[in-house]
């Protein structure tokens, strides 16, 4: 095979490529929606029954504890600080484990809400859209 064919045969399989790649990420992303709903059932089942031992990690937001307005503005500055709704930041802190509630379960968006409409200072608000401030 020479190089042209090569070049050929690559650009033949690249629809098949995107296609497998999007139906992976698909599949990806009803997993951890699917693992977040599980992980909040547990949650709640073990508060209910008072029982110990809920994983730390999961119920503080993962290995480095970010608070809640700290998950929110690291997800605002890798996305470039562009506007997100509440939805979608809630949504990314839940899919990326940034943050639990205490009981396990994930953010809603109206605790984003209520987070960033009490750190003013860190956030710039613009009905439903929210950025981090300039400086």
């Amino acid at each position: 095979m020479n190089g042209q064919q090569l070049r050929d045969a690559l650009e033949g399989a690249r629809p098949r490529l995107e296609a497998g790649l999007a139906e992976a990420e698909a599949e990806l992303e009803q997993l951890d929606a699917r693992r977040d709903e599980l992980l909040a059932l547990i949650a709640q089942a073990k508060a209910a029954l008072g029982v110990a031992g809920f994983p730390a990690t999961v119920a503080t937001g993962g290995a480095r504890g970010l608070t809640l307005h700290d998950a929110l503005a690291q997800v605002l500055r890798e996305r470039g600080n562009e506007w997100m709704t509440v939805r979608e930041l809630a949504n990314e802190v839940n899919t990326r484990g940034l943050y639990r509630k205490r009981d396990g379960s994930p953010v809603e968006a109206n605790q984003v809400h209520a987070r960033t409409k009490n750190y003013t200072d860190l956030f710039e608000k613009d009905g439903s859209s929210i950025r981090l401030r300039a400086g």
